[in-house]
């Protein structure tokens, strides 16, 4: 029987499975442990005690890590009470069977959203306790785009309903009023858009007679086209970027009697968006005192990104991995084989080369596929250098679920300007971060060393207070950027090069070579030749933009020749 170590600094928790006074079917109990506390193995051994029958979600199954959260808690109960769920099971009836038999379930969060749109109820039947780990995220976000709008009428009208064909007109008359609009475009507005009137219910009746019509006939692409239409007229929608967004409002949280969730993120401002949560902050048991946090101040959304060309060199150059036992990169997934092209040019070896040259390893990850992960326990140093954004309508969408769902007013916005939606960002953006840096050091954070590139104070204060005490160093610096100074047009976007750039380049390399073999002097008539420049007035236009090149190599422009100091 495996066995793990109970400490005081888990009682909460324990008591709240245990204790059924303190269950409440309506509301979950959030539990703020740090991260790399030991909070989901703890909840995992109490579920392994206790009799009552209980449903446990992590987020992901890959890689076997459902099946390993099922065998700890059979090791620590000493005996086979907990069974693996996954989607690929659903339609296996042994294993439902086994599923729905088994004291405790253990599903992951997609499962567990299903079960919150009202499938699989027969897995919850006569379960008591529920264990979240992690944030559950019901957002499922929905489109009606000038697309849709055009399906509903090409799509939709051999139903003979002429309310459909009035519906996308609608739709499309105030998609062409608001992406002209002169104030909406100034105010960079997301406009909300309200259904509520009973002028829309005609087009409501319908959709709904449609979609019992087509859900008969097994028309299913029809029926998740008139779907889209339905919940934009129910919930009401935001219109920006040429379509109208909302939410699917079918999903409500399932809830037994005791209801917990395991977030390191407790500061998450989606808590706090809905009377479903009761956040019970904990004490930090970490000592960060011998760690140390740098902080880079640079823009590194993905925008920004796109402009840097020596990032990775740039931030090796900073950073001393001399004492480091282990370097995690951390960017988003886009990202990663550009920054492993960097550290490989930087150390001018392939990734594999260097953990042998170094005797470290250096590894690159990225956001979303971090939380949770144990690979890098025994690293010592890691480096963010993405700001882990979502599309900004998704905060907004976040924060629309819970108003619609709390019952509260919703209003047009303007983008970085409405105060909840900023909390969700930033709390969220401040979450990955901290969740990403938290995977190094797992078991002694002595020399741990925190790189993170980011421009938002707010965003580094709220990952510094997860940490009390650790080392803040703030830190500026300067990399090479694409293209021209900002402000100018086509900033930013990779541009090739000119034939004037080419012909540089060739004249660099013709004078390196000439250099190396020794010759005091070439001609310019013969470089021009070399390079296919017939005018000398032409090949004159290349030398300002030879002269950083020709002093740095010493070399000295003189007359008709090209002179190579010794």
């Amino acid at each position: 029987m495996e066995n793990v170590v109970s400490t005081s600094v888990f009682y909460d928790l324990k008591n709240q499975i245990f204790d059924r006074n303190k269950w409440n079917s309506k509301v979950f109990s959030v539990y703020g442990y740090e991260a790399g506390a030991g909070k989901s193995r703890s909840a995992q051994q109490y579920l392994a005690e206790t009799e009552d029958r209980a449903l446990y979600v992590q987020r992901f199954s890959k890689d076997g890590e459902l099946d390993a959260t099922a065998k700890r808690i059979n090791s620590l109960a000493g005996k086979e009470i907990a069974v693996a769920f996954t989607g690929e099971d659903t339609k296996k009836k042994r294993a439902r069977k086994r599923a729905i038999e088994a004291r405790t379930l253990c599903i992951t969060h997609k499962m567990y959203s299903n079960i919150c749109r009202g499938d699989h109820q027969d897995l919850i039947a006569d379960r008591r306790i529920l264990v979240i780990d992690e944030y559950p995220d019901l957002l499922e976000q929905i489109s009606v785009t000038n697309k849709e709008i055009g399906q509903l009428w090409t799509e939709i009208f051999q139903y003979g309903f002429t309310e459909t064909d009035d519906l996308a007109s609608l739709l499309r008359d105030m998609a062409n009023k608001y992406s002209n609009d002169s104030e909406v475009l100034k105010n960079k507005e997301m406009v909300f858009v309200n259904f509520q009137s009973e002028i829309y219910d005609k087009y409501k009746e319908v959709i709904e007679q449609l979609l019992k019509k087509v859900g008969l006939s097994k028309r299913n692409e029809q029926k998740e086209l008139l779907f889209k239409f339905q919940q934009i007229l129910n919930n009401g929608a935001y219109y920006y970027e040429g379509g109208f967004h909302t939410f699917d409002s079918t999903p409500k949280f399932a809830m037994l009697d005791c209801n917990i969730i395991l977030d390191a993120n407790w500061f998450d401002y989606r808590y706090s968006l809905s009377t479903k949560f009761n956040v019970i902050k904990q004490p930090k048991i970490f000592d960060y005192s011998q760690a140390e946090f740098y902080h880079y101040d640079l823009n590194t959304s993905k925008k920004a990104l796109k402009n840097y060309i020596n990032l990775t060199e740039k931030a090796l150059e900073r950073i001393d991995l001399k004492d480091s036992s282990g370097v995690l990169f951390v960017t988003e997934q886009g990202q990663k084989e550009q920054v492993e092209k960097g550290i490989e040019a930087y150390f001018n070896d392939t990734l594999e080369g260097m953990q042998e040259t170094l005797g470290i390893p250096i590894v690159t990850d990225y956001f979303g596929n971090l939380i949770g992960k144990n690979n890098y326990r025994k690293f010592n140093t890691v480096i963010v250098q993405k700001t882990p954004n979502f599309d900004y309508g998704t905060y907004a969408l976040t924060n629309f679920f819970y108003k619609y769902h709390e019952n509260l007013p919703i209003a047009t916005i303007s983008i970085f300007q409405d105060e909840d939606i900023e909390k969700v960002r930033l709390s969220t953006i401040a979450g990955e971060i901290y969740q990403a840096i938290r995977r190094i050091a797992r078991d002694n954070l002595t020399n741990a060393k925190i790189h993170v590139f980011n421009s938002n104070q707010e965003v580094i204060d709220t990952v510094l207070e997860q940490m009390p005490g650790i080392q803040y160093h703030k830190c500026k610096i300067e990399v090479s950027k694409v293209g021209k100074e900002a402000g100018a047009k086509e900033q930013g976007k990779e541009k090739k090069p000119s034939l004037t750039d080419k012909r540089v380049e060739e004249v660099k390399s013709i004078l390196t070579n000439i250099k190396q073999s020794g010759k005091s002097d070439i001609t310019k008539k013969e470089v021009r030749t070399q390079i296919g420049i017939k005018s000398s007035g032409n090949f004159t236009k290349l030398l300002d933009d030879l002269l950083p090149f020709l002093q740095v190599n010493q070399i000295t422009n003189k007359g008709q020749k090209f002179i190579f100091k010794s």
